[in-house]
């Protein structure tokens, strides 16, 4: 439901100004996702203003199905440049800052998990409606999973995105892992061809864990020999790009902090 917070939200971000052509909503990227507490940043991250007037979200993870959020939720919202509205999934959200949304109050959004979830965000067409079929309507799109699932799993907006030139094939994602503690996008500009998990930065609280089963222990060591060898981006635990003796050392260090914390 629209408050009267999220009414004034234009004067709280920009007031009077115009919308940015589709270029410049292709700027808004959904940046930051915080695994401790399931919140997710949508930034705009070009140099003019952008209106959310007429904009929906489409959110889907392992079991939903694709889940678009109600018409007229962020009407109200003109982003300018590097400010932020953000989706709360745990009830976090403050109703006295207008730009917060918690997700049960914006219409149907999937349930946050790391094991899949795709966030698309879409613009209306000239009548002001949202199709997630139409390519020319999305404006972003990001997608991660982890390994456990299976890799032949899609999201219904995956092609689309694709067709879109905005994510660079369906079956790419970015891997996250059971102790995921941070998704964020690198760089301060929109990237300038089709999303990929080389875009992004991932944090997680239990690093050495790279069997994701919540355990730290041999079969840890088995599979960072595995990436090593293979020259996987999970070994590349110094994030240089290179793969080194350094990230060997790193590996080790990380595992020697021994057990996984609680979830």
């Amino acid at each position: 439901m629209m408050t009267s917070t999220h009414t004034r939200a234009t004067l709280v971000l920009l007031a009077g100004l115009s919308t940015a052509a589709l270029g410049g909503d292709r700027d808004v990227r959904v940046r930051t996702v915080l695994g401790l507490n399931d919140t997710v940043f949508i930034t705009n991250m070009g140099s003019e203003p952008v209106s959310l007037a007429g904009w929906r979200i489409c959110t889907e993870n392992s079991t939903s199905g694709p889940q678009l959020t109600a018409p007229g939720v962020f009407d109200q919202i003109t982003m300018t440049p590097f400010s932020s509205i953000s989706l709360h999934y745990d009830g976090t959200a403050r109703p006295d800052i207008a730009t917060h949304f918690a997700s049960e109050d914006i219409g149907p959004v999937a349930p946050f998990e790391f094991d899949a979830y795709s966030i698309s965000l879409f613009a209306p067409d000239a009548q002001g409606q949202v199709d997630i079929t139409n390519p020319d309507q999305m404006v972003e799109h990001v997608q991660w999973k982890r390994n456990l699932v299976d890799d032949t799993f899609t999201t219904a907006c995956s092609s689309v995105a694709v067709d879109a030139g905005l994510w660079i094939d369906t079956n790419t994602w970015i891997t996250t892992r059971l102790h995921t503690y941070l998704i964020e996008q690198l760089g301060t500009t929109a990237p300038a061809g089709p999303g990929s998990p080389y875009d992004y930065n991932l944090i997680f609280e239990c690093r050495a864990d790279l069997s994701d089963d919540g355990l730290v222990d041999f079969f840890d060591i088995s599979a960072f020999l595995n990436a090593y060898i293979t020259q996987d981006p999970a070994a590349d635990f110094s994030r240089d790009g290179n793969f080194s003796f350094f990230d060997v050392s790193q590996f080790l260090q990380h595992y020697s902090q021994g057990a996984c914390p609680d979830l």
